[in-house]
């Protein structure tokens, strides 16, 4: 079941200047996350991700199409039954957005003081949500006390202070150190088992999507220009920017510098053989190119791990006699995809690298 259902969903801003045309932000958004899910939403500055989550939560009116929330539509509800659907959805924000005179404690109390909660049930379930996110000895400290890792898991905590059925989380890693984010990506990863919570994730970063995502959507431009299981996604990207997003994570067939760098060293064949689950194991591959009489190489690649599945595209340098080099290639092919990279390189061109995300998208 859909716990988040969009069609056609449209954004527009009015135009700068006199006249001028208006901005589509999101165009034509059509969008089924599941219940239950972990659902990815990725693209570079100004694809509009930021902006599509803001119509999710009713933060922005939707220009045109239909948002549903749990099977109840929200587009087009007053501002009075808009605010309690957003009770159901909790967010958290790259710059945390704590209150700094709020202790930890008084900082994820306050939506339930809103709500007008009961002050031993708050109180309770303020004790409860501070122990899931491993604060329960900060309940006093402020702010200014926690590092960047510690205020994000406050942040956490008051987002599920309401019980909410979804979580959306923008960019909600972009300020933290590597250790931090794997840290924080563990507890949302808890969130989503533990408590069953629809999460939607915003980010520029493939390597968040790899870690912690169901399922992807790719924006740019203010459209979705491919979404599905990130397994398949990953290990088939049918657009330019998929393409260039998952490069960033997973290394794929050698091109430009990173070839030239491969033929300056091995002269002889080199192929890429791209591993599934679905197809032959690593070890089978190495096996057929032993059999053939060759000496093979690994020198590009490896392998991942996808939602519990592998993958990867791994490239070989094969050393031996030219038949023995075709009989190892063609022994492969039955088995999995191969790409023979040419003799000769062209001029080196850079890689694509991902840009960082700013500004409102």
């Amino acid at each position: 079941m859909a716990m988040i259902r969009m069609r056609d969903v449209v954004k527009e801003y009015p135009g700068r200047g006199r006249g001028a045309e208006p901005i589509r932000a999101v165009d034509g958004v059509s969008l089924d996350i599941e219940a239950g899910s972990i659902y990815g939403v990725i693209g570079y500055s100004g694809a509009g991700k930021s902006t599509l989550v803001r119509l999710i939560n009713a933060l922005e009116p939707t220009t045109s199409g239909s948002i549903e929330i749990d099977g109840d539509e929200i587009v087009g509800l007053p501002e009075s039954k808009l605010r309690e659907v957003r009770t159901e959805i909790g967010m958290i924000f790259q710059q945390f957005n704590l209150f700094n005179s709020r202790t930890v404690a008084g900082n994820v109390a306050f939506p339930l003081s809103i709500a007008k909660t009961e002050r031993a049930e708050r109180d309770a379930r303020v004790h409860e949500l501070l122990d899931f996110v491993g604060l329960g000895d900060r309940a006093r400290a402020y702010p200014d006390q926690l590092s960047g890792g510690q205020k994000q898991r406050v942040g956490i905590a008051r987002a599920l202070s309401t019980s909410p059925k979804i979580l959306l989380a923008d960019e909600s890693t972009s300020a933290l150190d590597p250790q931090t984010t794997s840290d924080v990506l563990d507890l949302l990863a808890r969130v989503n088992e533990e408590l069953g919570i629809t999460i939607v994730v915003i980010t520029h970063e493939m390597e968040v999507i790899k870690r912690i995502a169901t399922h992807v959507a790719v924006m740019e431009r203010g459209r979705v220009v491919e979404h599905g299981p990130v397994y398949d996604v990953f290990s088939d990207p049918q657009h330019a920017a998929t393409r260039r997003f998952v490069s960033t994570v997973i290394p794929a067939v050698p091109e430009g510098r990173e070839l030239e760098a491969l033929r300056e060293r091995h002269t002889g064949a080199l192929i890429t053989v791209t591993v599934t689950d679905e197809g032959r194991a690593q070890h089978e591959v190495l096996g057929r190119l032993v059999r053939a009489g060759v000496d093979a190489q690994l020198v590009h690649g490896g392998m991942h791990e996808l939602t519990g599945r592998a993958f990867g595209h791994l490239t070989f340098a094969l050393h031996g006699e030219p038949d023995a080099e075709r009989a190892a290639i063609e022994s492969v092919r039955e088995i999995a995809e191969v790409v023979e990279l040419p003799a000769t390189v062209g001029a080196a061109t850079a890689a694509p690298t991902a840009d960082a995300e700013g500004g409102a998208a």
